[in-house]
């Protein structure tokens, strides 16, 4: 009986903790709920990735909101932004705390999107709150330019200590 239950309860962790090629392919070092080693921007192969997430995202399966954000990272790697924050967006929107720290990152950079400094600050701290540790290195930097209305090198200091887990 011992045996059954631990047979059963592999195979379960096993399906929660699948691995999918777009996983491989596209995961963010900032997401907490990412289920593999994380891919630098420049080593993405953006067409891959893309397909990849497009496939799993047509199985609408639990981590939808996650594929969503990866497809997002192919398409600004191949520079297609407007489908990149549409991913992101929609990703966001599913409540995806990884895709509340890239739409911030958007915004704060104004890369892709017009800069918006004060919803920066608003989604890293709305990332932050929900487990992105990466988000705390975002509002450091954000509180260090002198551009931003609410520049306070003081708090950037202790975004700084809660980024590096002091």
């Amino acid at each position: 009986m011992r045996v059954i239950i631990l047979a059963i309860c592999t195979i379960l962790a096993n399906k929660a903790y699948a691995v999918e090629e777009c996983d491989l392919l596209g995961s963010l070092e900032a997401d907490p709920f990412s289920t593999s080693e994380p891919v630098k921007f420049q080593d993405i192969q953006s067409t891959k990735l893309v397909n990849a997430c497009t496939e799993v995202i047509q199985e609408q399966n639990d981590n939808v909101a996650r594929y969503y954000l990866l497809r997002a990272r192919g398409h600004l790697r191949g520079g297609s932004y407007e489908q990149a924050i549409s991913d992101i967006s929609l990703s966001h929107d599913m409540g995806y705390p990884a895709a509340t720290f890239a739409l911030a990152t958007l915004y704060h950079f104004g890369d892709a999107m017009p800069q918006d400094l004060e919803q920066a600050a608003s989604l890293y701290k709305e990332a932050y709150n929900n487990g992105v540790t990466w988000a705390a290195r975002g509002l450091a930097i954000l509180y260090e330019d002198f551009s931003f209305d609410n520049y306070n090198p003081e708090l950037a200091k202790e975004w700084v200590k809660k980024f590096e887990g002091l």
